[in-house]
C-alpha cells in the first residue's frame, strides 16, 4: 500500500487509536489533514509524529456541525485539490443500566457521536470524491453493533446504524469508483482503556498498530471488489 501524493482525511485524530492512525498514514508519506478539538491533544499528536514522515494540516472542527464540517472540506480541498480517503475515528461510548434506564440525553449523545458525525462527513466529503472518480471511505464499527450488548443498548443502536449506514453508502458509490467499508474492533489497547480496566489483559486487546495496517488497507482502495465489508479486528478477546 502506498499512500504518497494521496489526501487523507482523518477526524478524531488526537484520541488515543487516532494518534496510531495518524502516525501510520504519515510513515506511508500522505498528506494527512486532522480533526481536533483540545489544543494540547493535538500538541501532543505533533510533539510524537514520526521523524521524517509528512507533514499534517489540523483544523478545530465540530464533527456535529453541519457548516464546520463544510468549511474544513473546503479548506482541505482548497489546499490539496482531492481527498481520496476519509477515515472516521470520531465516536462515543455509554454503558449503564437497562436500556429503558438509559437517560434520553445519553441515547442521543451516542446517536449524535457514533452515526450523526459520521452522516455529516460522509455527507460533505462524497461529493468532491465522485467528482473525481475514486476514493475510500473507512468508519470505525464495535462488535456490540453487530450482536446487542447488555446495559449498552444506545451505544450498540448507534454502531448498528453507522455500520448499515456505510453498507448503504458503499452501494451508493459503487459506480464512482469509491468503496466504503467498516471496521470493527474488540478492545483497542489505548491508556484509556487500561486506566479503565486495569486487571484486563492487555495483551489479549487489539494494538493502536494492528488496527492501523487494517484502516490502512480498507482506505487504500487497492481492491475495488471489496466495499460494503464488515472486518473484524478482535485480536484474542
Amino acid at each position: 500500500m502506498s499512500f504518497q501524493d494521496k489526501v487523507v482525511l482523518i477526524t478524531g485524530a488526537t484520541g488515543g487509536l487516532g494518534r496510531s492512525v495518524t502516525h501510520s498514514f504519515l510513515e506511508e508519506q500522505a498528506s494527512v489533514v486532522v480533526t481536533y478539538r483540545d489544543d494540547a491533544e493535538l500538541a501532543a499528536l505533533k510533539t510524537s509524529a514520526p521523524v521524517g514522515g509528512t507533514e499534517l494540516m489540523a483544523s478545530k472542527t465540530n464533527v456535529l456541525d453541519s457548516t464546520s464540517v463544510e468549511a474544513l472540506v473546503a479548506d482541505t480541498i482548497n489546499k490539496h485539490q482531492r481527498i481520496d480517503a476519509l477515515v472516521h475515528l470520531v465516536g462515543g461510548f455509554f454503558m449503564g443500566g437497562s436500556s429503558w434506564e438509559t437517560p434520553e440525553d445519553k441515547w442521543d449523545l451516542m446517536m449524535d457521536m457514533n452515526i450523526k458525525s459520521t452522516f455529516l462527513c460522509c455527507k460533505h466529503v462524497l461529493p468532491h470524491m465522485v467528482r473525481q472518480g475514486s476514493g475510500a471511505v473507512v468508519t470505525i464499527g464495535a462488535r456490540p453493533g453487530l450482536l446487542g450488548g447488555a446495559g449498552m443498548a444506545a451505544y450498540a443502536a448507534s454502531k448498528a446504524a453507522l455500520t448499515n449506514f456505510t453498507q448503504s453508502l458503499a452501494q451508493e458509490v459503487l459506480q464512482h469508483n469509491i468503496t466504503a467499508n467498516v471496521i470493527v474492533p474488540s478492545i483497542i489497547d489505548t491508556p484509556a482503556n487500561r486506566q479503565a480496566m486495569p486487571d484486563a489483559d492487555f495483551e489479549s486487546w487489539v494494538s493502536g498498530e494492528d488496527l492501523a495496517n487494517a484502516i490502512k488497507f480498507a482506505a487504500s482502495g487497492s481492491n475495488k471488489a471489496i466495499s460494503g465489508a464488515v472486518i473484524p479486528v478482535y485480536g484474542k478477546v
